[in-house]
């Protein structure tokens, strides 16, 4: 009962700080006295571009400052242009006092908006809405003139006429419908994701897929969940993942388990279940190298098990395997799209070209454009004529039907690969690279071949070694 009340006392009064359990609004001692110094803040950011560590928290936190001393109580819309001189004194006293990039000046602006926007919040909760009706509400309180002397007489009106208006009533009436109808609240408080997804590195190693992150921040410190309205998407989540282990679920894009789960679409611009330092585009790259990842630790298994098998049945027949198992290519090997054309070290170190085999000639390569119905020329490269069908490209074996080749000159950089890879799905991606392609849509370049007498057409190595 005794933290309820408090709790609803901290309600009541958002801005006092004589409120137990109340934070204080800082105001940055230390970097005052490094700016004055002439010294900044060394701030160190993830690969995933989040403030982390303590001067990340005090990043943040400067953020209020900056948001309480320059940006007036009055504004509507952080976003308008009307405010580019503004955000550019603000941009300026953040590199004044902390090291940061101009790469992630929009993230810091935004940062900064959010904070200005929750101190209004504040200000109108404690000394607005309950006065509304009263004459007294046009007058800057004590509090707020002996706390936020930058907020004038002016600057108050302003605020408290916008704030009655209909057009915030609606605005008002809006929001509080929205935060009815969403049953999944983030309960990550003041800190949000971004602790939350360091400390689990941290404890993990590596990075939380956003829907372990959800998970994880609507469970409590006793392995409940806080909300029981999240109950059928964290099962959900747990199905999902266990159906993608199985091969039987697959994540694409923003279409991955979370998304699911929710039943609800991705909103443009932010990923849900991340902080608000992750960008779409930057997050489903780091999902994707986590895939490739796991895709790599499989393959390993896989090898391992192969090692393995070969040596159990030379055992049985009391025979020696004709190659080494520990000189069977790794994964690592062939891991990477630009490793199979790079060179091989030597035990020695010395590093000398992979060996492929020599027969190769000039080509000209095709694909099957299904639009015009025909042959489209995208590329020219070199055909590796003796390719069988066991040959590998970066550890795959070709199949029936296709040669090894390699692209030098894209004509069509943009046009697809007709056997992609991992690495490389458009022939831009696969200059200077190997990859596989059907013999069909390769035609060997005479101009280029002069010397040569064969055939046009790529001939069959399978085919000869019968005869």
């Amino acid at each position: 009962m005794e933290h309820s009340k408090k709790g609803r006392a901290r309600r009541r009064n958002p801005m006092d700080p004589t409120v137990e359990g109340k934070r204080r609004a800082t105001i940055m001692k230390r970097v005052h006295m490094a700016r004055k110094r002439g010294e900044r803040i060394q701030v160190t950011f993830d690969e995933k571009g989040q403030p982390e560590g303590k001067h990340g928290d005090e990043l943040m936190s400067w953020f209020g400052v900056l948001a309480r001393e320059h940006v007036p109580i009055w504004i509507q819309d952080w976003r308008s242009r009307d405010l580019d001189g503004l955000k550019e004194i603000i941009w300026k006293e953040t590199v004044t006092s902390f090291t940061v990039e101009e790469s992630f000046r929009n993230t810091c602006l935004k940062s900064c908006g959010e904070a200005a926007r929750n101190f209004r919040y504040d200000l109108y909760k404690t000394f607005v809405e309950e006065f509304i009706n009263e004459e007294s509400v046009w007058t800057r309180p004590k509090k707020v003139i002996d706390n936020y002397p930058n907020i004038e007489e002016e600057d108050w009106m302003k605020f408290v006429q916008y704030r009655t208006s209909s057009q915030f009533q609606q605005l008002s009436d809006r929001g509080s419908e929205i935060r009815t109808n969403n049953e999944y609240s983030s309960r990550g408080g003041r800190d949000g994701y971004r602790k939350l997804d360091q400390e689990m590195f941290k404890k993990n190693g590596k990075w939380e897929r956003r829907d372990g992150l959800w998970l994880e921040q609507q469970t409590g410190p006793d392995g409940e969940l806080k909300n029981p309205a999240c109950k059928n998407a964290s099962e959900l989540i747990v199905e999902y993942n266990t159906q993608e282990s199985q091969g039987t679920f697959e994540s694409v894009g923003t279409n991955d388990v979370l998304s699911q789960a929710l039943s609800r679409p991705e909103h443009k611009g932010r990923v849900r279940g991340q902080s608000k330092f992750v960008k779409p585009s930057q997050y489903f790259n780091l999902s994707r190298s986590s895939n490739k990842d796991n895709e790599v630790q499989s393959m390993r298994r896989e090898i391992e098990e192969l090692k393995a098998l070969v040596r159990g049945l030379c055992a049985n027949r009391d025979v020696e395997p004709s190659v080494d198992p520990k000189n069977v290519p790794t994964v690592d090997q062939h891991n990477s799209f630009k490793a199979s054309c790079s060179a091989q070290e030597k035990q020695d170190g010395v590093a000398e070209p992979p060996t492929m085999p020599v027969d190769s000639q000039e080509c000209k390569l095709y694909i099957f454009d299904e639009v015009q119905g025909g042959q489209l020329l995208v590329a020219f490269g070199r055909v590796w004529l003796e390719s069988l069908p066991t040959d590998t490209v970066h550890g795959i074996p070709l199949g029936e039907g296709n040669v090894r080749v390699s692209i030098n000159v894209p004509k069509l950089k943009k046009s697809p690969l007709p056997i992609p890879t991992y690495d490389a799905t458009t022939v831009e991606d696969a200059v200077n690279g190997f990859v596989a392609w059907p013999k069909s849509l390769v035609e060997l370049d005479m101009s280029m071949n002069k010397a040569s007498r064969g055939p046009s057409h790529v001939p069959d190595p399978a085919a000869g070694n019968k005869k």
